[in-house]
């Protein structure tokens, strides 16, 4: 047994934990004229920069803002589809469709809200045909607009299956159905004692899927890049096209830009400890590793 954990502390020291310490402190020193191409000495003159530039706040905001925003929607909408499902007794067809749908790419979620969310997408042809005197521009703006609907709407439709999964997953290992039977033995109609006695059972269970969700969200990346504008950028795209894409003198302000990131990171994996023992006690934990 102490075998076994020796060996696996050195596979989780020698391919998670260096690896992230090198990439960190070559980020870190890269951004600070050390290392790399455009090395010119130690140096703050990046970080001025990107702190003058005013595009590292208003992308740090936006990508924070999004996060949550999505995190919420796809923990309501899991939430109310596993009460639902449980309500008309048709688990195994509502997670037959998480199951599928999971298995659907990003990006291809990701284009078919380009394709039908845009002024001259499909649901704005519809409504000219349907509607008559409508125009494509009374369209609102569902993507590249300001307020980043159309990222939040991808996030949120390639959320729903995991999220709706997992909670499933929840409901059956807690036991939460029987919890919900008692209570309309006890006079509570069928929506009132799931709401107020299987929500937050799963609330309580589903803190470190919350988590989970912002991290993924916060580092989404290919539906940032098509229904996102160019300013302000989600963190994940103002990284990747000051890395070079348009000139190699950009490069270091990529480097400061990910090690921002990568201290955001690190300060909710920090957290991470404390929402997990808040949200253990009452079988808790087991259920969400049953539930896993």
């Amino acid at each position: 047994m102490r075998l076994d954990r020796g060996a696996g502390l050195v596979l989780l020291v020698c391919f998670v934990l260096l690896p992230a310490v090198w990439m960190v402190g070559y980020a870190a020193l890269y951004s600070l004229g050390v290392l790399g191409f455009m090395r010119s000495g130690l140096t703050a003159e990046w970080w001025w920069r990107a702190g003058t530039e005013q595009l590292l706040g208003p992308a740090l905001v936006l990508s924070l803002t999004v996060a949550a925003v999505t995190t919420a929607a796809c923990l309501v909408t899991g939430m109310l589809l596993c009460v639902a499902a449980d309500y008309w007794r048709v688990e195994r067809p509502v997670g037959s469709l998480l199951t599928m749908g999971a298995a659907l790419p990003v990006s291809a979620v990701a284009f078919v809200v380009l394709q039908a969310g845009s002024r001259g997408g499909l649901l704005a042809r519809c409504l000219v045909v349907l509607w008559p005197g409508f125009q494509p521009n009374d369209f609102p703006e569902l993507v590249n607009d300001g307020w980043s609907v159309g990222i939040v709407l991808a996030g949120w439709l390639t959320g729903i299956p995991l999220t709706g999964l997992f909670l499933q997953g929840v409901w059956r290992s807690s036991g939460a159905g029987r919890y919900v039977e008692l209570a309309e033995r006890l006079g509570a109609g069928g929506w009132r004692a799931r709401m107020t006695v299987g929500v937050p059972m799963l609330w309580r269970r589903s803190r470190l899927l919350a988590f989970l969700l912002f991290i993924w969200n916060f580092s989404a990346w290919e539906a940032p890049l098509l229904l996102g504008r160019q300013s302000p950028r989600m963190m994940s795209v103002l990284i990747q096209q000051s890395s070079g894409q348009y000139s190699l003198s950009e490069r270091p302000l990529s480097f400061v830009y990910a090690t921002v990131y990568f201290a955001v990171l690190l300060g909710l994996l920090l957290w991470l400890p404390g929402l997990r023992s808040g949200g253990c006690g009452a079988g808790g934990c087991g259920a969400g590793r049953g539930a896993a």
